[in-house]
């Protein structure tokens, strides 16, 4: 259960009217929010009723030693809200920071208060007192993994004894000096201040009354910096549908599920359209096909945009959102798969590129995760003087130019060299584009190999970048205790010992073998090698992958391992399927069910909050592989089937794990919001 703490400020006194003050209306504000867990603190002598529980707190020292009673209390498990009496800001800026449901932690900042305190902020992250600017907004939330690290750590002492404010800046300095990246939240063009006086508390007030808040909110939910097909094919007239959602009391979650059934009545269509139909044009029914892509992607956004329009922001909508995207995807590849089988292409042929689709995009999100996640890792660290060594060689002199040089191209927002760049990456719009066009005009082998392409060429211009941009950075976005989740090794890693051979290079470069190892077996089952290669490349795959498992992960480019882990289990896998003539549609559902349940760990570092709070009954990656190759390996042996069928309950037990454990975390998260 999330709680919110108000810290004491003389302009918390302020009358606004002759029975609220400034201090009520705050408290009223995060009620309405969502929050009605408050306590406020005050001051020695001040004796006016609120309505919320008060401790008295002598100074900022005080103030420290009852939040950290407050947050670590045995009944609090969720987010711990800071707020200072004297904030004075709209209901949109209040809700701005209470209603983001993730694990992340931020704070409140703007520009409209000259005495707030001076903030450095980059890529979206407070990093520390700064020239501004960006101010303090007196409103942050500690989120609660954020508060586990903190438990050990909590300041003891503020800064500056008596000083009102001083906690609240103690508490964010706290969580700097752990590296925790702190989010910026921001309601530009609404303005907020912590205020000393009536007349301070009235002129804000009248401030942000005055703004048209219905534009406002409509304003902020389109994404300025989309892309290209969304911009301009979607967002010119989804906010029509977003109003008529809003008033029609719609929220996005079922906007969300719209979007999936129309993504799953186009991959039908796919599946079966080809075929000869009396009569139709074959070409017609991919024409209905492509219609219903494009309007599952319309309400993809639209969901978002209603999310942030209403503010109606929840952990399971969020994760359901993420997820969503893939599975949409992923069953457009299997729809395209089936029906140029239908259609008598080769089941290797159609299939093959489906996996070979689906696990490139599997690979290259798990790398642009992991890489966001070094990006925010480089900022912190960069910021506390961790690590403020000057780049050295030519590579990461090139990198820091290259970075430079993306920075500026970023910036000049919506120019040609700007679409460029975000298109070449392929996007998930032009992505959906591509296919449902060459799908119509070509068939759908000529749809997946072309987007094949696509993916690899973006994959390989994205990894060269990125490669020489991490060697400019300096950091290591793997250093961290809970590596070992998010490499879901799984009971068998545990088992591992710690690997003889040292060097920050070592993790890296058994995985990059591993991945080569597996990109080998493929190739040989492929091609018809004899099973013993192909079982033996898979096995070898997976001792190298696995080998560096306890081993630290202090590389400059362990941020690929995440990636190669997915490009090596998938990998082993299908090529032993493929070895041991697994039918193609069960090893596409088993690998891309894997896939997803791997997405789920991107969504925990992602924006949206995953609901799965153990993971230990999914077996990891190196038991996952060692089932498929042993059970492919006896049916070799054996009777073929026999492959067929454990792949086939390896997806259903994986599926009914993933699904239970969503299941689970969902009705946990919906008894603790109620208690």
């Amino acid at each position: 259960m999330s709680r919110a703490v108000i810290l004491p400020a003389p302009g918390g006194h302020a009358d606004i009217t002759d029975d609220t003050t400034v201090l009520d209306r705050l408290i009223a504000q995060i009620r309405e929010a969502g929050c009605d867990d408050i306590t406020v603190l005050t001051r020695p002598g001040t004796d006016r009723p609120v309505k919320a529980a008060q401790i008295e707190s002598a100074d900022a020292d005080a103030d420290l030693r009852h939040l950290a009673e407050l947050a670590f209390g045995p009944e609090n498990g969720g987010a711990l809200y800071l707020a200072c009496a004297d904030l004075v800001a709209s209901q949109t800026t209040v809700a701005a920071v209470l209603s983001d449901s993730s694990r992340r932690s931020g704070v409140l900042v703007g520009g409209d208060d000259p005495a707030a305190a001076p903030v450095t902020c980059e890529r979206g992250l407070v990093t520390g007192p700064g020239p501004g600017p960006n101010r303090l907004g007196g409103l942050a939330k500690v989120s609660a993994p954020h508060l586990a690290r903190l438990r050990r750590h909590w300041p003891r002492r503020a800064g500056a004894p008596n000083d009102a404010g001083d906690a609240f800046a103690t508490v964010l300095a706290a969580l700097h000096a752990r590296a925790v990246p702190v989010n910026a939240y921001r309601t530009g063009g609404l303005e907020h201040r912590q205020v000393g006086n009536t007349d301070e508390a009235l002129a804000t007030i009248a401030a942000f009354e005055a703004v048209d808040m219905d534009a406002w909110r409509m304003k902020n939910a389109i994404k300025h910096d989309d892309d290209f097909f969304a911009t301009y094919a979607v967002s010119t007239w989804t906010p029509r549908l977003v109003r008529l959602s809003a008033r029609l009391g719609w929220t996005p979650t079922p906007i969300t599920w719209v979007s999936i059934a129309l993504a799953v009545g186009a991959a039908a269509i796919f599946a079966t359209g080809w075929t000869q139909t009396p009569g139709v044009d074959e070409r017609l029914w991919y024409l209905a096909a492509a219609a219903l892509m494009y309007f599952s992607f319309v309400f993809d956004c639209v969901d978002g945009q209603l999310a942030r329009y209403t503010q109606n922001f929840s952990s399971f909508g969020g994760w359901l959102d993420m997820m969503a995207d893939r599975s949409k995807e992923f069953l457009i590849y299997a729809g395209l798969a089936a029906g140029a089988t239908a259609s008598g292409v080769d089941a290797p042929a159609a299939w093959g590129l489906a996996i070979a689709a689906m696990a490139t995009q599997t690979i290259r999100h798990t790398a642009d995760t992991w890489y966001a996640v070094l990006l925010d890792t480089a900022v912190v660290r960069q910021a506390r003087k961790r690590e403020s060594a000057p780049p050295v060689g030519r590579a990461a002199h090139l990198g820091q130019r290259l970075g430079s040089a993306s920075e500026q191209v970023m910036g000049a927002h919506r120019t040609p060299l700007y679409w460029i760049k975000r298109t070449i990456v392929a996007p998930v719009g032009e992505r959906w584009l591509l296919l449902a066009v060459a799908a119509v005009a070509f068939g759908p082998q000529t749809a997946l190999a072309a987007l094949l392409v696509w993916q690899l060429f973006a994959l390989g211009y994205t990894t060269a970048g990125r490669t020489l941009r991490s060697l400019a950075a300096r950091t290591a976005a793997l250093r961290r205790p809970d590596r070992s989740a998010h490499r879901d090794d799984g009971p068998l890693g545990k088992l591992v010992p710690r690997s003889p051979v040292g060097g920050d290079m070592t993790p890296f470069a058994a995985t990059a073998a591993a991945v080569a190892a597996s990109g080998a077996a493929v190739l040989a089952a492929a091609f018809d090698a004899p099973p013993w290669a192909t079982f033996g490349l898979a096995a070898l795959a997976l001792v190298l992958a696995a080998s560096v498992a306890r081993t630290d992960h202090e590389g400059l480019l362990d941020w690929f391992i995440p990636a190669g882990l997915r490009a090596v289990e998938l990998g082993a896998i299908c090529a032993a399927g493929m070895a041991a003539g697994v039918a193609w549609p069960v090893l596409y559902v088993l690998l891309t069910v894997i896939a997803l349940y791997f997405y789920d760990l991107a969504a925990g570092l992602d924006k949206a909050a995953s609901p799965v709070a153990r993971r230990d009954l999914g077996l990891g990656w190196p038991a996952r592989s060692l089932i498929a190759i042993a059970a492919a390996a006896i049916a070799v042996a054996t009777v073929p089937a026999v492959a067929t069928v454990v792949y086939g309950a390896l997806a259903v037990y994986v599926a009914a794990v993933f699904v239970g454990a969503v299941v689970a975390g969902t009705l946990r998260a919906s008894r603790e919001a109620a208690a």
